[in-house]
């Protein structure tokens, strides 16, 4: 099954226009809501497969309902994300294991670093997130969403908070310029993600093909940065004499130097400028 909101889908779409109706804003979460409950059911024979979707369809639903924050009320949002939240954090502990475990095999591979040097983590495997529970809260988000009036937004509405998602990010990147600040980081690359899934949303939006490609790609980056920073704080790996500290301080230091390079070419216009070339 294809996902809802991919850069296939978004070369082949023909159903959008320049814009996004709320109508079809509604339909888009209805569809990942959907998606997201096939995923629980993929998650007895295909659970690392099913896990890391489950996660990466929550990441899409925040982009968009930040898109309709007009036609939801502040409580029903809160509820919203408190449900999003939980199916993220149930399958968080799977996911950070298996990145985990790939980070330090291709950290060994590219600094040669000898079998005997390589740590292993601390505690058990985590047990897979019940699927009880997981529906559950996607039953209770898709109510929520059906109790919204996201189908009277105009494109206008919708447009302006993809704007201001856009300024955000701008307005983070230059903090991530002047400090490397783990939550600052951690931040700008959520703000990176909502850009990438709106823009998907939006393909007929001047630019969007190479912004998607650009957001994608940082997205990437920053995700891998702060998979070391997590990695760094295991005990096994943040003894000073390890050869591995200092791999990891060295491996971020190059990645610090492309994230900020390719943050200043998606960043480049001033957000006024960013919402002429939209509109244009």
């Amino acid at each position: 099954m294809a996902s809802v909101l991919n850069v296939t889908a978004m070369k082949r779409s023909r159903d959008f226009t320049s814009s996004l109706t709320g109508r079809h804003l509604k339909r888009l979460l209805h569809q990942l809501c959907e998606r997201a409950q096939a995923d629980v059911s993929r998650l007895a024979s295909y659970e690392k497969i099913a896990t890391h979707q489950l996660r990466v369809r929550m990441k899409k639903l925040l982009a968009l309902l930040r898109l309709a924050a007009d036609g939801i009320e502040e409580q029903t949002m809160l509820a919203m994300r408190l449900h999003i939240r939980a199916v993220k954090n149930a399958c968080a502990g799977n996911r950070d294991r298996v990145v985990q475990g790939r980070l330090i095999d291709k950290l060994a591979r590219r600094f040669h670093l000898a079998p005997r040097h390589r740590p292993r983590l601390a505690g058990e495997q985590p047990s897979p997130p019940p699927a009880s529970f997981l529906r559950h809260q996607l039953h209770a988000l898709g109510l929520l969403i059906d109790s919204t009036c996201i189908e009277s937004l105009s494109e206008e509405q919708i447009l302006e908070r993809h704007f201001r998602c856009y300024r955000r990010g701008r307005r983070l990147m230059k903090q991530a310029c002047e400090s490397s600040d783990s939550e600052t980081l951690h931040r700008w690359r959520h703000r990176v993600k909502d850009l990438y899934f709106q823009t998907l949303a939006l393909p007929r939006l001047a630019g969007a093909a190479r912004r998607v490609r650009r957001a994608q790609r940082l997205g990437h980056l920053l995700g891998r940065d702060q998979d070391l920073a997590n990695l760094a704080l295991e005990p096994a790996f943040s003894m000073r004499r390890s050869p591995w500290h200092q791999v990891i301080g060295e491996y971020r230091g190059k990645l610090r130097e492309r994230y900020l390079a390719l943050g200043h070419k998606l960043y480049a216009p001033h957000h006024a400028r960013f919402s002429e070339r939209c509109h244009a």
